[in-house]
């Protein structure tokens, strides 16, 4: 029972990154309808751009630029939100009066080209990523389980993103246009809401945090771009578990998804048969168990952030 615990809780700085990655996609989601399917390799070619930014030249053939973390971290973050602004106002804002689902196939395109791009730039080995964690020397024991203090602080720091992500819908102007806009379009254009900004700031601050999580995340499963970008899978279970539009439900549907990802492979039966993809199966599982209970699909009704 002891062993179970430590990996529940070893499980909630996975739910706390997957939560993080899931937000992107319902900002995007409630402000544009579109279903985002490129957060994951946004997050791995983030992740790669800090690993070029920082990474000293001698290190990797002459390649990186070695630039001080403390620089290349937000520059890294700025080039998320700067792909943000590109996909959003060059590949998608074009297809707007077409069907969503040709804007969704869009997206796997992205997630397809930017895979491929960091295996060219970067090739497909695994690296070791920058940490931008803080190293903590000692850690937390209570009642004799072992808790890295880096995972707790990976966990503290998307939780107060998650709630700074709620301020920003419920209390902000910023945020209720983006409603505005996600409700009705045409209606937010007559009020004089610039629905189009608007749409560019949310895939900015979506890839944003995007990034965020694939810088994260890399130092824990190591640089490789099919890895990080099939790690957003988790992600979008949650969102599933929250409708598409519920950051509530989308959270709880992480940390459910976070501990799924860290207790499945420990269990007896797995561990000893050494079976590969059992976390994903047993979220995936988790999912259909969920949507059939609930008797919801997919195209769930707006409920509020």
């Amino acid at each position: 029972m002891k062993h179970y615990l430590e990996l529940f809780i070893l499980g909630l700085p996975y739910a706390g990154l997957f939560a993080l990655l899931g937000t992107g996609v319902v900002m995007i989601y409630r402000a544009s309808k579109i279903l985002t399917l490129a957060q994951g390799a946004v997050a791995m070619f983030t992740a790669y751009v800090l690993y070029q930014l920082n990474n000293k030249p001698a290190v990797y053939a002459g390649r990186g630029w070695g630039i001080p973390l403390p620089i290349a971290f937000p520059l890294a973050l700025l080039f998320a939100g700067a792909m943000g602004y590109a996909i959003e106002r060059f590949l998608l804002r074009p297809l707007r009066d077409r069907a969503v689902l040709v804007s969704v196939i869009m997206t796997v395109g992205i997630l397809a080209g930017l895979t491929g791009l960091a295996g060219i730039i970067w090739s497909y080995d695994r690296q070791e990523a920058p940490r931008v964690v803080p190293s903590f020397k000692t850690a937390i024991h209570i009642a004799g389980i072992t808790i890295e203090k880096d995972r707790l602080f990976i966990l503290a720091v998307t939780a107060l993103i998650m709630l700074g992500v709620v301020y920003l819908f419920k209390r902000t102007t910023l945020g209720i246009a983006m409603r505005a806009v996600a409700d009705d379009r045409r209606a937010a254009l007559l009020m004089g809401i610039p629905a189009d900004r608007v749409s560019s700031l949310t895939w900015i601050i979506g890839t944003i945090l995007a990034g965020l999580a694939g810088i994260l995340l890399s130092p824990i499963l190591q640089l490789q771009p099919l890895l990080l970008t099939l790690t957003s899978i988790p992600a979008y279970a949650a969102v599933l578990f929250g409708g598409l539009t519920n950051l509530a439900r989308m959270t709880v549907g992480a940390i459910l998804v976070g501990v799924l990802y860290s207790e499945v492979p420990s269990l007896p039966v797995i561990k000893s048969h050494a079976f590969p993809g059992t976390s994903e199966l047993a979220i995936f599982l988790a999912v259909i168990v969920f949507m059939f209970i609930s008797g919801k699909s997919t195209q769930l009704q707006e409920e509020e952030i």
